[in-house]
């Protein structure tokens, strides 16, 4: 039997980016993309969490779209109404037609002190045995509680010139590393060396269309983009460490 009401579970995120909302679950990894009238289903079924009270989808397609997400664990059963945010809108869309910046391969490393690029390693080593040591499907929720914890150890909002060196200094520790480094893990390590010092940045991860993609970055306290692209100001954040608020919403 269908449950009666269903809710969005507190570790599950969503934005609207335009074209298309984009779901992340950040226990398990999970992530979907709702177009067109799934997407209005998921904002009209935040309003009330009655999957009865919706009118955009035929029954049958609602039905099927109603199990996947379950099946994600982007909606969880509940046995009383439970509302949620419906997604927040992210930077205005417009398509790129393939203008953006995309680089053709890693770039030339920024000379930064062997003693921060050995920091930088061993920073990005604790970041690659959370993220593979256990089962994959929580490997998202083992990084989040592990930049949680080290974030809440940062007394200081970290300058400019520290967090760029922190990135260059963990870009090159990567160029050594056996696994994947990408975005992700780059990241993390960055929040993680820093916070050895005790100095803040704020972990990003959002959204972009044209294609739909996922990144991750990081942030000083205002707000400025650390050795990122112009092309990261297209991306709609999903969830930040620490938790950043914004006019209110908790993000």
């Amino acid at each position: 039997m269908s449950p009666r009401y269903l809710t969005a579970p507190g570790h599950v995120r969503a934005v609207d980016v335009g074209p298309a909302t984009v779901i992340v679950n950040y226990r398990t990894g999970q992530a979907e993309t709702l177009i067109g009238p799934a997407a209005q289903w998921w904002a009209e079924l935040a309003a009330g969490g009655d999957p009865t009270a919706t009118t955009v989808l035929h029954e049958v397609t609602a039905r099927t779209l109603r199990g996947q997400l379950l099946d994600a664990g982007l909606l969880v059963p509940s046995p009383r109404p439970e509302p949620w945010a419906p997604p927040p809108t992210g930077p205005a869309w417009e398509p790129s037609w393939g203008t953006q910046e995309l680089a053709a391969g890693r770039p030339e490393p920024v000379p930064v002190p062997l003693a921060v690029t050995v920091l930088a390693g061993m920073a990005l080593a604790l970041v690659l045995v959370v993220l593979t040591a256990g089962p994959r499907g929580g490997r998202l929720a083992r990084l989040s509680w592990l930049l949680a914890r080290a974030a809440r150890r940062t007394t200081r909002p970290a300058a400019v010139n520290d967090a760029r060196r922190a990135v260059h200094a963990v870009r090159k520790a990567g160029l050594l590393a056996p696994g994947r480094v990408a975005c992700l893990e780059e990241s993390a390590a960055v929040l993680m060396l820093l916070a050895v010092s005790r100095q803040r940045v704020t972990w990003c991860h959002g959204v972009a269309a044209d294609p739909v993609r996922l990144h991750a970055w990081v942030e000083t306290d205002d707000n400025e983009r650390i050795a990122e692209p112009p092309s990261t100001a297209r991306f709609a954040v999903l969830r930040t460490i620490p938790a950043r608020y914004n006019g209110g919403d908790k993000r």
